[in-house]
């Protein structure tokens, strides 16, 4: 993990001394707190590789909640491997935190944290057996945002929660009728309008980032404000969560930080607020969509004659709409290889859209406004609190992310917009035509040749040695390598003070990418770690690169004579003796220039070498 946290020897001392010999199959009701909080903390790779859990369970211990004001009670499990000697592996544990010492109290057996009955039973047993006068449930582990949900368990083939998933265990657990104070996720993308919507039956108040997390996650130091105010609501103590988190990390910090507060009493009007405008920009996909298409729709009953009204003067085009969405401000972003979340800012999408629908955008802003009662974070532009799912650059998922979203039952307008979309993406070869100038960035690209000889002088087959965020080629440029391998540097992420690059590779046999990070401090780049490809489950935090590790770097490969035929090549494995080291050359004379142009359609095309 690249910030370390602090841990006293008393607390190490305290978890250390904490047995199973401490023991009973039910904890027995105590007389009410003001507060309980519950912890659902699935382990899985962040505990079995670097103790993130262990480390968070310390700091939970050491933060100096006086337990007459609070109860914490703490659900271990889906790690294949518990980095310390008190949390045994295979069943999932209840622990009761009291005056800094932890203490087993049930026992779940082996169980799937990745099923929605395992977090009911645990939000029932919580709430029995602690009563008080407000509950908090903290989801501890990665998270996905909306399409693929939280956490995953390592015991049980990494099965997640999805949105439905969660959405049954509230329900099974009662939560309606006694609803949570607040829902906090200590995990990446969460702050979803999809999970507020569905969280607000059984939550007042929702905490996460719509971003990624550091590996650290939150500052639980945060328990220790409950000694001045238990009585505190879930508004408040979500503040001083938000305070703690961007506190812990520090404003030069290289992290992707953001973490917002959710009134979920005021999440409704935002997605009703969010349908009506994507159901105005419905309209304008419709001048553009096939007829046979639309007469599908039609025949199905899913394109209502709400939508279908005059439209409005000057509205957009599909790549119109398209173009906006590439500029619209994106989450959870990785190399071309594992591109997929398509979490966007529902504020910045918003703005971009204003000046086509202003009524409707405005109206959901102000709305977010509302809802969104706190948020602080480190992006180079202004961030709304909220997020949610738009597809692009997982559109070879779209089949898939799609019939998951249908299925939550979201608002119909924007769940339709999101088809007629993704239709949009499949059918943009007719707008291709129509504007024939669709480039939105272009990079120049070094490309190595691999099919030339001394008799073969013309080669065919060139592999990407190189990638910059240029357009003007010059004979002096420096091109990266890492530990003597060139490498490209794909753009993924941008804060007030740092620009963040994936290389797609493989470490020790799994996927993933290395994430490098641009600031003043570094200005020729550091590596940070990496982060692996989960699927659409987006890691927490980096790993670190060890000594010992086997490194591949994946590069593009193109038959310039078949233009569609790109495949990515895997390098030699290297061994790490000490560490990476990021430096920068000239370009090998027998290199070439090209550029890589991507589209309004997330399409990307590349000249030819030259």
């Amino acid at each position: 993990m690249p910030h370390i946290k602090k841990i006293t020897i008393l607390a190490l001392a305290l978890i250390l001394l904490a047995t199973t010999s401490i023991f009973s199959t039910a904890a027995k009701p105590s007389a009410p707190k003001p507060y309980t909080i519950m912890i659902y903390m699935n382990g899985s790779d962040l505990e079995s590789d670097f103790g993130a859990a262990t480390t968070d369970l310390v700091e939970i211990l050491d933060s100096g909640l006086d337990s007459r004001n609070a109860n914490v009670v703490i659900l271990t499990g889906g790690a294949n491997r518990w980095q310390n000697a008190v949390i045994p592996v295979g069943d999932c544990i209840v622990w009761e935190v009291s005056d800094g010492w932890l203490t087993q109290v049930a026992n779940f057996g082996s169980v799937n944290m990745g099923n929605p009955h395992t977090l009911a039973d645990f939000i029932r047993y919580g709430m029995d057996n602690y009563p008080s006068k407000k509950y908090g449930l903290i989801m501890w582990d990665h998270g996905g945002g909306t399409i693929a949900g939280f956490g995953h368990d390592e015991l049980f083939n990494d099965d997640a929660l999805t949105l439905r998933d969660m959405k049954l265990a509230f329900e099974e657990a009662g939560l309606r009728e006694n609803k949570l104070e607040f829902l906090g996720f200590d995990a990446c993308l969460m702050a979803t309008i999809e999970m507020a919507y569905l969280a607000a039956d059984y939550a007042h108040v929702m905490i996460a980032s719509e971003d990624t997390e550091p590996g650290d996650g939150w500052d639980y130091v945060f328990l220790s404000a409950l000694n001045d105010d238990p009585n505190m609501d879930g508004i408040a103590l979500g503040k001083i969560i938000v305070d703690t988190f961007m506190d812990f990390y520090g404003p030069d910090s290289d992290e992707v930080l953001s973490l917002s507060v959710m009134d979920l009493a005021r999440v409704q009007p935002v997605m009703t607020a969010l349908g009506r405008l994507m159901a105005q920009a419905s309209n304008s996909i419709a001048t553009s969509l096939p007829q046979a298409y639309l007469d599908s729709q039609m025949h199905h009953g899913t394109h209502s004659s709400h939508n279908l009204h005059l439209y409005p003067p000057h509205i957009p085009d599909f790549h119109e709409l398209a173009f906006r969405r590439g500029l619209t401000k994106t989450f959870g972003e990785g190399s071309p290889r594992d591109n997929y979340c398509d979490m966007v800012d529902i504020g910045d999408m918003a703005v971009l859209l204003k000046e086509f629908f202003p009524r409707e955008a405005e109206a959901l802003i102000r709305a977010l406004n509302r809802c969104v009662v706190y948020n602080r974070h480190n992006s180079d532009i202004d961030l709304y609190g909220l997020s949610a799912f738009y597809i692009y650059g997982g559109k070879s998922e779209g089949v898939h992310s799609l019939r998951i979203y249908s299925d939550l039952d979201m608002n119909p307008e924007y769940t339709q917009y999101l088809h007629h979309f993704f239709n949009g993406l499949l059918n943009r070869r007719q707008a291709k035509d129509t504007h024939p100038h669709l480039s939105v960035r272009s990079e120049l690209v070094l490309w190595q040749p691999v099919n030339h000889s001394v008799t073969d002088t013309t080669p065919t087959r060139y592999r990407m040695a190189g990638l910059l965020q240029t357009e003007i080629p010059a004979d002096d440029l420096l091109w990266p390598q890492i530990n003597g391998q060139p490498v490209s540097l794909f753009p993924i992420a941008t804060t007030s003070r740092n620009r963040l690059y994936a290389v797609p590779v493989q470490v020790n046999g799994r996927d993933g990418d290395i994430i490098i990070v641009f600031n003043r401090v570094t200005p020729q780049g550091h590596i940070k770690g990496i982060r692996y490809n989960d699927g659409q489950v987006i890691q927490k935090g980096h790993d670190p690169i060890e000594p010992g590790d086997k490194i591949a770097i994946y590069a593009l490969e193109w038959d310039i004579t078949k233009d569609s035929h790109k495949t990515w090549h895997k390098g030699e494995a290297f061994t790490v003796n000490d560490r990476l080291r990021l430096t920068w050359h000239t370009a090998p004379k027998d290199n070439r220039l090209g550029y890589r142009h991507t589209d309004a359609y997330r399409d990307v095309s590349y000249t030819p070498p030259f």
